[in-house]
């Protein structure tokens, strides 16, 4: 029976260890990030490093670490390359619900913002990428809130961008931040 046990618990254990987002854990040190990204993280500002991990996904181009020095890894932050799109945010809105189900296979039916600011005059479908690059637009989805997620997740962030210089592309932003993020951003905040 012990041995069932412990072959049973092998088995699982490398699949746990895997699903991590981008091969990444909570609290990993930037010693250990780089071990798992194809170059050296690069400094960006505060606590962020642009990096390049070696599980990337297809979707996405720019990959951002927030490590503190002291908790290590507590933040992730996915950039998809640029989405061309229509007025109607076709193409756009077609990439989220995409990466949308894709991100649910792991955590779960998330919770979809989709609304329109009620003082905008710019209601109507053709105008949608406007509203959206205005700020009057938000189409983002939510993992975690109020929920417990896999892989010491709080929560995760899926949503919409436009882009500020042309008014037909846009991209999306995908976050997860770690249990230990609104302890940092706590501490950080203290000093206010």
């Amino acid at each position: 029976m012990k041995k069932i046990l412990f072959l049973l618990v092998m088995a699982i254990f490398p699949a746990l260890a895997m699903a991590s987002p981008f091969g990444l854990k909570m609290g990993m040190t930037l010693k250990e990030i780089a071990k798992e990204c194809e170059s050296k993280p690069e400094f960006v500002k505060n606590d962020a490093y642009i990096i390049k991990p070696k599980k990337s996904h297809p979707s996405f181009e720019y990959y951002f670490v927030f490590v503190d020095k002291n908790k290590g890894l507590y933040q992730i932050k996915a950039v998809s390359s640029v989405i061309n799109t229509n007025d109607y945010g076709t193409e756009l809105q077609s990439a989220f619900n995409a990466t949308k189900d894709r991100v649910a296979k792991r955590y779960g039916e998330p919770t979809i913002r989709d609304e329109i600011d009620p003082k905008s005059v710019f209601h109507d479908g053709k105008y949608w990428m406007y509203t959206l690059k205005d700020g009057a637009r938000t189409l983002v989805a939510f993992w975690g809130q109020g929920e417990k997620l896999a892989d010491n997740l709080d929560t995760v962030v899926l949503e919409c961008s436009a882009s500020d210089r042309f008014s037909h592309q846009g991209f999306l932003i995908l976050y997860y931040f770690f249990k230990n993020a609104n302890k940092i951003e706590d501490e950080q905040d203290a000093v206010l």
